[in-house]
């Protein structure tokens, strides 16, 4: 069975003056690529979600193999992403991920990959009981269906259609015996979180 990626990248940054945070520098390369580098290691195919062909246009340069998807809703957030490329998806099974994520871990993803057979979803879930519905594992058909529902009945948080599916929970013991740290779920939303990344890559 091969399997697919999607990385969201059609924020806006706002957090980080508005601007594009695919391609802020890291180490002399752009957010993005480590993102990409991760999961090439992973899935056979790799959609990035831009916001539209401008966007496309500036992040073509900085990547290769990928196959782009573009918001057909706009100034809805994630779930806009999230709709317009799984639809683009042509696996049974794909990966979703934010763009801002560079420490994404091999065996946690295929973990969630093993865990989403037989469900319509694999979502890492924390002990407190929230979720990380963009760093998950999404059965195609069905979330495309469940989202669609959820925008036209203006619910436009991703666990809104995530609700009615029928999702696989996956518990943080069984990701910290692959990932003990918890470093596949770091992101950056600031320059503070920029300047954390001072650790290897």
């Amino acid at each position: 069975m091969s399997y697919s990626a999607l990385i969201l990248a059609g924020g806006k940054g706002s957090r980080m003056g508005y601007q594009e945070k695919a391609l802020i520098d890291i180490n002399g390369r752009p957010l993005i690529s480590y993102v990409i580098e991760r999961l090439e290691k992973i899935v056979d195919k790799i959609i990035i979600s831009v916001r539209d062909r401008a966007q496309d246009e500036l992040l073509k340069p900085h990547v290769t193999g990928c196959k782009f998807a573009y918001d057909a809703y706009k100034n809805i957030g994630p779930i806009s992403g999230l709709l317009s490329g799984l639809s683009a998806c042509e696996d049974e099974y794909c990966f979703v991920a934010a763009c801002d994520m560079p420490f994404i871990n091999e065996d946690v993803v295929k973990l969630l990959f093993r865990k989403s057979e037989h469900y319509d979803a694999a979502i890492p879930r924390w002990n407190d009981g929230s979720l990380e519905p963009l760093h998950a594992v999404y059965r195609c058909k069905p979330m495309v269906k469940e989202t669609k529902k959820a925008i036209e009945a203006g619910e436009t948080i991703i666990l809104s259609p995530i609700s009615r599916l029928n999702a696989n929970f996956v518990g943080m013991d069984e990701i910290k015996n692959r990932d003990p740290e918890l470093r596949t779920f770091i992101n950056i939303n600031t320059y503070e979180d920029m300047l954390k990344l001072s650790q290897p890559f």
